[in-house]
Formats: structure tokens, C-alpha cells, sequence
């Protein structure tokens, strides 16, 4: 029996992270991943909005992947009254416990310094989303699956998981609900995926498709050219004399440059440098999938990859040089990376090695886009580091590899949604979609949107987006734009002759403060 169904669009709509897509119909409600908005101050503000739905509705919540901008709120949900099982694979459940931890852990550390701000005083404090033990509680509902396996929730209602390829455990969820037959991406690799033996992958009603690397075309990097790339890199910052810094991703991007870095002495192109992973996350993250590698055993033999635990250790390190230091987190937002970035930043000799996506608005982002002067935990940090890129990492499929994914995910007789994308991308890979003439206008879901499905028909809009959508996925805030505008004032100001010149300037923008504030009185 046919029967419309719901999708709504809590996250990941518009933009890159936030990943939570509400999906109800036959008397159950099915909620895929519930990740953390990362970016600008106004989407991490979502973060602290009271939960869009009812968590003690959901039947069930699929989990893609581990990665926080799709597991990140797991659990405020079980916090706030949810009993629902929480389904991913068996790697996804070994990482998720550090993850979330991790998370936790800098979250009171992040609102205990946001309290103790003098601009704080007399307001409401901060408070964490979730503590340790909501993580444990958590923990308690995770219902470990094979790829394939099907699991019936009743009414008719059923899904499974399909081999997604982009880091260990990673899936795409295929729901069966209301007689209709939908397929949710979660994040697409660039490898050759696993297929459900017997089963039937196209043909399906409606499909939700990530975009993040939708207007991207990457050249095809061998690993011995990428790991010839980075041996370059190392080779030059360390004759220098300065640090290489890598910002990294604790799951996965960890893993897989720890594996060429061996690889590289193993081979003897590189030297026995000394490589210190200062990310206690990432750490933990390294031993819950060295099971699923076959080098495992070879990484902790290794006497120069050293693992940092402790913060002194860490803080010991800012007295070295000609080190490389792998650190979190990837986006430079959180992490020990950000105090090595303070001392490495001003220095001309070291280098900052970007090796992933940096989604807009984020310190990595800024460093990326050229900026001279950064801001980092109150303190203005001068540029003079070069900022290098390393492609060939990333695990993310990009426009052309979305577009085969969607190929071969036909026929899709109803609606292809675009999420998890800028608005490059989303446009980008929609247009080429419409252009092979295969497929319905593609729809670019806003945040807070519900479409009503049907089956073998485009969907139907049922409720807007949020007013505030547009704003809250602006690549910048004002928050970012006073901070490049307080940076491109202290770089003209120093950049003039005199100091007679700077007071001038600094009277005329005062004037200019004055006058705007005197025109808003009227």
C-alpha cells in the first residue's frame, strides 16, 4: 500500500554540515543522522536551539558515518527523552564512542572559557549540549548492522545499509516506507563501492544526494605521486628550520597520512623524522580502526611516529623545530592545533599543510583564502607561514563521481534532493544533472523545509524554510566580516609611514563610528 510520506530538512540543507534529515510516513518516523553545524558563528548557533522535533517520536535514527557534522548531536537526543535505537555498522560504533567523548570533553572545556569572559559578566551562562554520560546513554542504544542486512521496523517499514566508500564503516541508508522505495547518501566516496549481492540498486522513488564536492573536479592522484608530494613538503620546511603543521581530521585523514608517512621511511625516500600526532582523539580514533587496516601493527612500531598525550607534552613541542606535528582538528577550529598555530603562524620558515575541505567561514577556510592576520583564542596572529595545500586525501567523490553515483542509482522516478553543499556546488552539480536530460529538476532543500512524497511523482513542498535560512548560510557572518575587517584595519594602520599617519586614520574611522551611531539616533 502507497501512501504520501514526509521529509524534512533539519541540517545539511544549503549547506555543508548539520547533517539531520526527518523522514516520516506509515506510522513510523525514521531520523538519519543528527550531526553539529560547523562554519560561522550564526550556523554554530543552531547547535544551542532547542531540538527542531520531538525526540521521543522517533522509531529509529540511522547513523551514516561517525563524523560529528553527521553524529554530533546524538546525544541531546537521548538527553531529551529519546528511547529509539540508533543503527550504523560496526566501525562507525567503535569510533563513535571517542568521538563523542571528545567532543563533550571540548565542549565544557569551550564554555568555561566563554563564561570566564569579561564581556560574560551578568549574562546567562553557557551550558554544554551533552555531557559524558549522555554519550554512555547513547552508547547503550547503538545497534551494530553488516552492509545489506535489512532491518523491518514494522508497517511495512524497513531499511539497509549500503557499502558508501568514503571512510571505514561509511554508508548510505535505502528506506522502504509508504510503498516507496528512498535512498539517503549520506557521503559518497571516490572508491569503488560494495554492492548488496541479489538486490537491485537503482530505481528508486526519491534520493537525497550530497553536493560537497559538486563544482570540484580533481585530477586522479596516484598515492605514490601524493606521497611524493608530502615528502617534498617535509624535505623543504625541515631544511628551513621551521615545523610542518598538518591540521587533520581525527577519522580517517589521520589514518591514511600516518599509512604514508610509514610508507615513506619503509621505502627510505624519507628519513626517520620526528612525526608527533598531538591529537588524543585522533589517537584513540587510530586504535579503534587498526583493526580494519592491515598496517596496524607496523604504525605503533614505528619509534619517530610518537603520540602526544599529555598537555605538556604538547606545549613541550613549541620549543622544537624541524618537526612535523599532525594535529587537530582539520578545520583549525578546536584542537591543539590552534596553540601551534599561534607560535608557527608569524614564522616564515614553517608551513601549514591543508590536506582537506575547509567549509566556509572556519579558521582553515580564512588561511586558505590568503589572510595576513588571523585571530586565534583572543590573540591576533600574524601570517607569515607559508600555507600549502596537498591534494589527493580528501575521500569525498567530486563532480563527476556524484553524477555516476546518481547514474547509477537510476532510475529515480520522483525527486534527486542536493544537500550537503555551498552553493556553488549544489548549483554546479544540478545543472549538470538537468543537462543529460535523464532526470527531474533537482531540488535544493532550505533549512526547515518539509516536501511530502509520493511515489513515481516529484515532491511536493509542504512547509517553507526558516526565515532566518539565508542568513544562517552566508559563507560569512558578521562575526567573520568585523574579524576580517578588524584585520584589514591593523594591516593598513601598521602599513603606514608614520605614526602621525595612524592617529589620523584612527580618528577618521572613530569620526566615521560617531557619525553612523549620531544617524541611527534620529
Amino acid at each position: 500500500m502507497t501512501e504520501t510520506t514526509n521529509i524534512k530538512f533539519h541540517g545539511a540543507a544549503g549547506t555543508v554540515t548539520g547533517s539531520c534529515f526527518e523522514i516520516s510516513g506509515a506510522g513510523k518516523t525514521i531520523l538519519v543522522d543528527c550531526g553539529l553545524f560547523q562554519g560561522t558563528r550564526s550556523l554554530e548557533r543552531l547547535n544551542y536551539e532547542p531540538l527542531p522535533f520531538d525526540p521521543g517520536k522517533i522509531d529509529a535514527i540511522i547513523l551514516t558515518h561517525a563524523h560529528l557534522d553527521h553524529s554530533g548531536k546524538l546525544p541531546c537526543l537521548h538527553a531529551h527523552g529519546c528511547k529509539a535505537p540508533t543503527y550504523c555498522s560496526s566501525p562507525t560504533a567503535d569510533i563513535l564512542k571517542p568521538l563523542l567523548l571528545d567532543s563533550a570533553k571540548l565542549q565544557a572545556a569551550s564554555v568555561e572559557r566563554r563564561n570566564r569572559r569579561a564581556d560574560r559578566a551578568g549574562l546567562p551562562p553557557f551550558v554544554p549540549l551533552y555531557s559524558g554520560p549522555d554519550v554512555t546513554n547513547l552508547m547503550k542504544s547503538i545497534k551494530t548492522l553488516d552492509y545489506c542486512e535489512e532491518v523491518d521496523l514494522g508497517n511495512g517499514v524497513s531499511f539497509r545499509l549500503w557499502d558508501a566508500r568514503h571512510i571505514v564503516g561509511s554508508a548510505s541508508a535505502e528506506i522502504n516506507i509508504g510503498g516507496q522505495r528512498l535512498m539517503i547518501s549520506g557521503d559518497i566516496g571516490s572508491g569503488a563501492a560494495i554492492n548488496c549481492p541479489g538486490l537491485e540498486l537503482g530505481g528508486y522513488d526519491h534520493i537525497v544526494c550530497e553536493a560537497t564536492y559538486g563544482a570540484r573536479e580533481r585530477e586522479e592522484t596516484l598515492i605514490s605521486e601524493r606521497r611524493e608530494t608530502l615528502a617534498h613538503f617535509v624535505e623543504d620546511t625541515l631544511k628551513s628550520g621551521g615545523n610542518l603543521l598538518i591540521p587533520a581530521f581525527a577519522v580517517e585523514r589521520t589514518q591514511i597520512i600516518l599509512e604514508d608517512f610509514l610508507a615513506l621511511f619503509d621505502s627510505g625516500r624519507l628519513s626517520a623524522v620526528n612525526v608527533f600526532l598531538d591529537a588524543p582523539l585522533a589517537q584513540k580514533v587510530t586504535m579503534a580502526v587498526l583493526k580494519y587496516r592491515d598496517n596496524g601493527a607496523d604504525l605503533l612500531k614505528r619509534t619517530n611516529i610518537r603520540f602526544i598525550q599529555s598537555v605538556a607534552e604538547s606545549k613541550q613541542l613549541n620549543r622544537m623545530t624541524g618537526a612535523v606535528i599532525i594535529a587537530g582538528s582539520g578545520m583549525c577550529e578546536g584542537g591543539r592545533i590552534r596553540h601551534h598555530l599561534v607560535r608557527n603562524l608569524p614564522k616564515r620558515q614553517s608551513r601549514v599543510l591543508f590536506t582537506g575541505f575547509q567549509v566556509a567561514g572556519t579558521l582553515g577556510s580564512v588561511l586558505m583564502d590568503g589572510a595576513k592576520l588571523v585571530r586565534i583564542s583572543g590573540n591576533d596572529v600574524s601570517v607569515n607561514a607559508d600555507i600549502a595545500v596537498l591534494q589527493g586525501y580528501s575521500n569525498h567523490a567530486d563532480r563527476k563521481g556524484l553524477a555516476q553515483w546518481i547514474k547509477e542509482h537510476s532510475p529515480i522516478s520522483g525527486t534527486i534532493f542536493l544537500v550537503h553543499g555551498e552553493e556553488e556546488g549544489l548549483h554546479t552539480l544540478s545543472e549538470d544533472l538537468i543537462a543529460t536530460g535523464r532526470y527531474n529538476q533537482p531540488i535544493l532543500p532550505a533549512l526547515g523545509e518539509q516536501w511530502a512524497l509520493d511515489p513515481h511523482q516529484q515532491a511536493r513542498l509542504q512547509s517553507p524554510a526558516r526565515g532566518d535560512a539565508d542568513q544562517l548560510i552566508a559563507p560569512q557572518d558578521w562575526t567573520s566580516r568585523l574579524a576580517a575587517l578588524r584585520s584589514s584595519v591593523q594591516q593598513k594602520v601598521r602599513a603606514l609611514p608614520s605614526d602621525q599617519d595612524r592617529e589620523k586614520m584612527l580618528k577618521a574611522l572613530e569620526r566615521a563610528l560617531e557619525s553612523y551611531q549620531q544617524e541611527k539616533l534620529r
